[in-house]
């Protein structure tokens, strides 16, 4: 599956990013990280099952 980021939608400056506080930020840039790392490299974590499978 493909996902597409319509970039039109994201405001023109960093107003949005500058209103987070640095805990959030550093949240958003681990996860972004792992996202990242996770395309590049193909690996995605085991599926888990759920108990009415």
């Amino acid at each position: 599956m493909q996902l597409n980021l319509t970039l039109a939608d994201l405001p023109p400056d960093d107003s949005q990013w500058e209103q987070l506080d640095e805990t959030t930020r550093q949240a958003v840039i681990d996860r972004l990280t792992q996202a990242i790392a996770k395309v590049v490299t193909g690996n995605e974590p085991p599926h888990r099952e759920s108990a009415d499978e």
